[in-house]
């Protein structure tokens, strides 16, 4: 009888506890998302697929989805971007990588297969959402559905890092213009006065 209320009560604060983590999360996105888009009048585009956190992790690590350590030379990591040390711990990587990395749900242009963005995951009004195939087919034909300075957006879900000391976002910004191309990056966030905020940005990584 115990082992059995035991159990209801995991089960009841677990359903109490995720969407709370859920909203924390999104918080920091819209958060983000208000540094960035300068005019809220105007639609952003938003990708509806997010990206992966196959993606997420190897913009944040450089490229490294295993667990072999990065050569040093003089003390200093060899590195092809991401996110440097200090903030950058190996361990800690580690343990992020085997919680969130996902070879099944990793889908083309680094894009999750099942993980698709909603309206109320969002607190701006003027957003389209859009497929990347669909974006991609509309720039080959040239078909003007939207303005062409229309700002273009691709998210990660937020990842905890160190614990839930941080949160890890993959970031790909661009336009719709023919020849417009996302420009990917990752954020970590910490929250300071009780408001997620950006305390790095990863160094360049192309990794496609």
């Amino acid at each position: 009888m115990k082992k059995k209320l035991f159990v209801l009560l995991m089960m009841i604060c677990v359903t109490i506890m995720y969407p709370q983590a859920k909203k924390d999360k999104y918080n920091a996105i819209n958060t983000y998302l208000s540094s960035i888009i300068k005019d809220t009048t105007k639609t952003i585009v938003i990708i509806k697929e997010k990206m992966s956190s196959n993606g997420a992790l190897k913009l944040f690590s450089g490229g490294k989805l295993n667990d072999i350590p990065f050569n040093r030379v003089n003390g200093i990591q060899e590195r092809l971007g991401g996110i440097l040390e200090p903030l950058y711990k190996e361990n800690d990587f580690q343990k992020m990588r085997k919680k969130y990395q996902d070879d099944v749900n990793d889908g083309k242009y680094n894009l999750a297969k099942n993980a698709k963005w909603n309206p109320e995951d969002f607190k701006f009004k003027n957003i389209f959402f859009e497929t990347f195939d669909t974006i991609i087919y509309k720039m080959g034909k040239g078909i003007p559905n939207y303005p062409y300075t229309t700002q273009m957006i691709s998210l990660s879900e937020p990842m905890y890092y160190k614990g839930r000391k941080y949160l890890v976002i993959a970031v790909a910004i661009g336009d719709t213009t023919p020849i417009g191309y996302l420009n990917d990056y990752v954020i970590v966030m910490k929250k300071v006065n009780n408001r997620w905020t950006v305390i790095e940005k990863g160094q360049p990584y192309q990794y496609y």
